[in-house]
C-alpha cells in the first residue's frame, strides 16, 4: 500500500509541475532563437501598458532658434508659410505669456546653432539663439 501511495504522489507532482509550467497562449511573447534552444519572455498586456504610459520624450538642455514671437494667430500663421518655405523644418510653438513663441531647431552645441543662424537671418534677421530643453537626436537602428 505504501508502494502504491509514493507511485500516485509522484504521478500527481509530476502532473501538476506540467500544468504550473504551461504558459497562456493569450500572453504576448517574445522569442530568441539561439543555436542551442530559445528563451521566450512572456509579458502581460497591463504590464505592456504601464510600460507605454510612462514613456516620455527625453529632452536636454541645449540651444533653439527663435523666430517669432506675437499672438497665437499670427504664430500659426508664421509657422505655416515657413514650413511651406522649408519643408522638413522642425519648429516648436510655445506660450510665453502672453504671447506665443516659435522656435526652430534642436541643436545640442552653441556652434552648431550659430551655423544654423546664419542661414535663418537672411529669411528672418531678427532671428536669434535661445537656451532651451531639446530633443536628442534621433538613432537609426537600421544601419
Amino acid at each position: 500500500m505504501l508502494k502504491l501511495g509514493i507511485l500516485v504522489f509522484f504521478m500527481l507532482t509530476g502532473f501538476m509541475g506540467n500544468l504550473l509550467a504551461q504558459v497562456p497562449e493569450s500572453n504576448p511573447t517574445t522569442y530568441l532563437n539561439l543555436s542551442k534552444g530559445s528563451v521566450r519572455w512572456v509579458v502581460p498586456e497591463k504590464v505592456q501598458q504601464v510600460d507605454y504610459k510612462n514613456r516620455k520624450l527625453t529632452t536636454q538642455s541645449g540651444y533653439r532658434i527663435q523666430i517669432f514671437i506675437g499672438p497665437l494667430d499670427q504664430a500659426k500663421k508664421f509657422r505655416q508659410d515657413y514650413i511651406a518655405a522649408h519643408p522638413g523644418s522642425l519648429i516648436y510653438l510655445s506660450q510665453n505669456i502672453p504671447d506665443h513663441v516659435l522656435r526652430l531647431g534642436n541643436y545640442l552645441s552653441k556652434a552648431e546653432a550659430r551655423e544654423a543662424l546664419k542661414e535663418v537671418r537672411r529669411d528672418i534677421p531678427s532671428a536669434f539663439i535661445v537656451d532651451d530643453m531639446v530633443e536628442p537626436p534621433r538613432i537609426d537602428l537600421k544601419d
